[in-house]
């Protein structure tokens, strides 16, 4: 899972892009390791990177990001105007035209326009600012409501993980994905790296803290538990079926559904020890600090890259998944305590909200500054989870969340203001892979967000379908072999049909997972 884990990815596709990264990896890392088979940690470092590239690469995967985040602005402003919030069916097609049609298109054959259309987004935001004078407007706001315990902001920064993660995991099996995308096998700042990440962040963001023992129950029995069975049915599934899996993602066995959910029920646990929120913060960079110590100082990086260890007993085979786990759950902590500092008072006076999003602006430049120095330092680790990984992560996060609040809640929302169904939002916004059973009564009023909405209330079976989907096309239409426009055309059918049924399922007021 992530963005770019194919569930039911064809032999075929997987070989190919096997041979792709290994011509990579020896470009990036052509130092031997000095460890035979079956031995422990390395003694010393064998692995090296590039941190010009990785910034740049960084750079590429943040562009579509922000680019497909502004399509979604777009769509809300769009629907404002036509007015169609009351015609959900019209409203579903407006937004799935101006949203999901331009992510697919960014990810291949429009990707060599990236640049041109981040200028382009740029002036048109411009106009938009100086025609609605949206910024002298804004200052006359008597209160900002942010959302009670649940802001808006969070729809859109979950709706986009998942928008980016199903199109990646179906189009990277297509000649005309942006190959650069893919993930790294040892160190980068890759599209398809921010997937797992991400989804922790976004994870994180509607948790809290373990105070009570019916919390830890909570949390396992609702939220870590189901995923670690659906890792599980993952693993048994590629099993029976016979289709490959990267070893080198997660290792022989796990997989994404497995690190969401060990990190979701370790992280209940060592929440657990905060006495305040606040204590999140040493918490989380104390284990983050201890895990990069392992990784460096024990080697434990060199032992989790090397192709020379061998993949006999099960910690071995699996060692990319667990050797992970304090990382994400170090990720996991840092997060929910940046949640808590963002809700900690929902309705805000305007010099109020202006000194919070200054705030979050400096928050934001010290993260990506520390970034570039992790990528000097350290590499940018997906599949260690280092230091470096868990810093980028907060720096996309952030950003996220800093453009999301500026451009809906303070400005959007000022001069096309929007009543959200009460209810509605609170169901909504629990729909991420995770969340404990709501109520099921239709919601009289979809509004703006429609399909980020719809994916929020079942994020898990979009992904599903969206899952099954990808294994599908992959037994039957044998993407390897189709042309550009064949392949924009099964990738619109197929977000198509995830989408629909999300939206389906919201309109109904129906919550399955």
């Amino acid at each position: 899972m992530g963005i770019g884990d194919p569930l039911g990815a064809s032999p075929v596709a997987m070989e190919s892009r096997e041979k792709e990264d290994s011509v990579e990896i020896i470009d990036l890392l052509p130092i031997p390791g000095n460890l035979t088979k079956g031995e422990g940690l390395l003694v010393e470092p064998t692995y090296d990177w590039d941190w010009t590239e990785t910034i740049f690469q960084s750079w590429e995967s943040l562009r579509l990001i922000l680019a497909t985040f502004w399509c979604i602005l777009l769509a809300r402003i769009v629907t404002h105007k036509l007015g169609i919030y009351g015609k959900p069916n019209l409203s579903y097609a407006v937004e799935f035209l101006l949203t999901v049609l331009p992510c697919i298109l960014l990810v291949t054959v429009a990707v060599d326009y990236s640049n041109f259309i981040v200028f382009l987004m740029l002036g048109l935001t411009w106009m938009f600012l100086r025609r609605t004078q949206a910024l002298e407007k804004v200052r006359s706001r008597a209160q900002f409501d942010l959302g009670a315990n649940r802001p808006m902001t969070l729809t859109i920064l979950r709706a986009l993980t998942h928008l980016i993660t199903a199109v990646c995991i179906l189009a990277i099996d297509f000649g005309s994905f942006y190959r650069p995308h893919r993930k790294s096998r040892q160190f980068g700042a890759k599209l398809m790296d921010t997937g797992i990440g991400l989804f922790v962040f976004t994870m994180a963001m509607v948790s809290r803290r373990t105070r009570h023992f019916s919390d830890l129950r909570r949390s396992v029995i609702y939220q870590a538990l189901p995923l670690i069975l659906l890792g599980l049915g993952r693993t048994i599934a590629i099993l029976m079926v016979g289709y490959g899996q990267d070893e080198h993602e997660y290792g022989q066995h796990l997989n994404a559904f497995f690190t969401l959910g060990f990190t979701k029920l370790l992280g209940a646990l060592v929440s657990s020890l905060a006495r305040r929120d606040l204590h999140l913060l040493p918490l989380g960079l104390g284990l983050l600090v201890i895990h990069q110590l392992g990784l460096s100082a024990l080697g434990l990086s060199d032992y989790v890259m090397s192709e020379d260890v061998d993949r006999s007993g099960l910690f071995n085979a699996n060692r990319e998944g667990l050797v992970s786990l304090p990382g994400f759950v170090a990720l996991y902590l840092l997060t929910i305590y940046l949640n808590r500092w963002l809700v900690a008072t929902s309705l805000l006076t305007y010099q109020e909200i202006v000194k919070k999003l200054w705030r979050l602006a400096y928050m934001v430049l010290i993260l990506w500054t520390l970034f570039a120095v992790s990528a000097y330092g350290v590499g940018i680790s997906r599949v260690t989870c280092n230091l470096g990984y868990v810093v980028w992560m907060e720096a996309i996060g952030a950003s996220a969340l800093l453009a999301s609040f500026w451009a809906v809640d303070y400005l959007i929302n000022s001069i096309m203001p929007w009543d959200p169904v009460g209810p509605a939002v609170q169901d909504q916004e629990k729909g991420l892979l995770t969340g404990e059973p709501t109520s099921r009564a239709k919601h009289k009023g979809i509004g703006p967000f429609a399909i980020g909405q719809a994916l929020n209330q079942n994020g898990l079976t979009f992904f599903l379908v969206a899952n099954v989907l990808t294994g599908m096309v992959n037994m039957f239409l044998k993407p390897e072999n189709r042309s550009d426009l064949e392949s924009i055309v099964i990738l619109l059918v197929y977000m198509f049909l995830a989408t629909k049924l999300a939206h389906e399922l919201l309109k109904k007021g129906i919550r399955l997972a």
